[in-house]
């Protein structure tokens, strides 16, 4: 089969395109920018096209898609002129894993941490899964994609209702934050009631204790001193940690390679998954010891360590998510000056978080932020970063705004004893690379 897909080049739609085809199908695309999910197509042999247009064409069998893709892209209008078959990449997942053992990754915060890491343990316990990750992680072959012959391993994207109509063997929801909401008619009913069909639909269901949407769902729950698996205790030291934890009247030593209390949370997930699907707790305690950690989930670079000067990227793009890596990165960094360099993701969210980002980035040291990254969204009326930094100085906390990042980059003059985050989900990777290229050829 001939497969076309418009907007290869995200992770979810790149991981689906290499498996199918490493499969055997004929696969191309198409996409805005190049980055480095295409380039790595491309070495596979796959053909891609620069650009959205009804010439990037090669009569195919089947068109998928992303959500982000306008009913009017011109490849998608041409597909219909010419009666294609349309789905979306939710359909196309969902079509892969369906009759296979599925262990199935979703919720608002911490999914793709703990998808990378019931992946690991899988893989070192030797059931060989088949991997389709919604991030980049080191020990997977293509960094968001493994082709294996056990079972499948997906993290479930929960934007869209259509998520709730999988059927998983097994199921981890980390939380539900109301995020996406716009895409639920704003319907906080209809929102739940679909993380409540996808949990009937599992045979195995984990959720986290104190969710005040989900926890109810589980079978079985994690939780600090409350749940099936309960937190006793936790110990950090830089980017390692040790907790115990205890599982079926059993304790258990938890080591990490990787710093933040969110990230015992997620591997207590993990743990709790497992033991219900039958395997030991002490083998995936094991193999947990061993994982390095995701791209771009609190990814450090150091610039100089004799005058304490660190840059982090982290995808955060939500309050809570923002709450835990400033958190993280003072108990890393502990005494060091914390300067923030936020991008908003899309419109809708800032809108609806109504001034949660404010409350968030108030234990920052210095704060700057950067105007919305669209992610293909219209613009709402009087929405904008500026509202973040409104709010921060209604607080008393000062901030700067910055419609453009490049000029946000001349402002920022790096300083000993000093960690400088870049967080979002746009692309302000690439200006935090950039700010790393000035300090470092200077």
């Amino acid at each position: 089969m001939r497969i076309h897909f418009v907007g290869i080049g995200g992770v979810g739609m790149s991981s689906l395109a290499i498996h199918c085809h490493l499969v055997g199908h004929d696969v191309y695309g198409s996409d805005i920018y190049r980055n480095e999910h295409i380039e790595i197509l491309q070495k596979l042999g796959v053909k891609v096209f620069l650009g959205h247009s009804r010439e990037n064409w090669l009569d195919p069998d089947l068109l998928v898609h992303t959500p982000a893709v306008s009913s009017n892209n011109p490849e998608l209008l041409r597909a219909r002129e010419e009666n294609v078959r349309i789905i979306t990449r939710f359909d196309l997942l969902k079509q892969l894993v369906e009759g296979s053992v599925q262990f199935a990754i979703t919720g608002s915060d911490g999914k793709t941490t703990t998808t990378a890491m019931l992946a690991h343990v899988l893989k070192a316990l030797g059931k060989d899964p088949t991997v389709f990750l919604g991030g980049i992680n080191p020990s997977l072959e293509f960094g968001n994609y493994r082709k294996g012959n056990g079972p499948y391993v997906y993290e479930l994207d929960e934007s869209q209702p259509s998520f709730s109509s999988f059927r998983p063997t097994h199921l981890i929801i980390t939380n539900a934050r109301k995020d996406h909401l716009e895409n639920f008619h704003s319907d906080e009913s209809f929102y739940l009631s679909c993380f409540e069909t996808l949990a009937r639909s599992a045979q195995n269901v984990v959720t986290f204790q104190h969710d005040q949407l989900t926890s109810h769902l589980g079978h079985h729950t994690f939780g600090v001193s409350e749940g099936t698996c309960t937190l006793l205790d936790r110990k950090a030291e830089r980017f390692e940690q040790v907790a115990q934890i205890k599982l079926d009247g059993k304790i258990y030593t938890l080591r990490l390679r990787i710093p933040g209390f969110h990230n015992i949370l997620n591997a207590m997930a993990v743990v709790t998954l497992l033991w219900a699907a039958g395997f030991d707790p002490s083998d995936t305690v094991q193999a947990l010891s061993s994982f390095v950690g995701t791209y771009r989930r609190f990814t450090v670079t150091t610039i100089d360590e004799s005058r304490n000067i660190y840059v982090v990227d982290d995808y955060a793009h939500t309050p809570d998510e923002i709450a835990w890596l400033i958190r993280t990165s003072r108990e890393v960094f502990a005494g060091l000056k914390q300067v923030m360099i936020f991008q908003p993701h899309r419109y809708t969210r800032l809108a609806r978080e109504d001034g949660n980002f404010a409350k968030a980035l108030m234990e920052a040291d210095e704060i700057y932020v950067a105007e919305v990254y669209s992610a293909f969204e219209q613009a709402l009326p009087n929405v904008s970063a500026r509202m973040i930094v409104d709010g921060l100085k209604n607080y008393g906390k000062d901030a700067k705004y910055f419609s453009s990042i490049e000029e946000l980059l001349k402002q920022i003059k790096p300083a000993p004893n000093t960690v400088y985050l870049f967080v979002g989900a746009g692309d302000i990777i690439d200006y935090s690379r950039k700010f790393v290229r000035n300090i470092t050829s200077t």
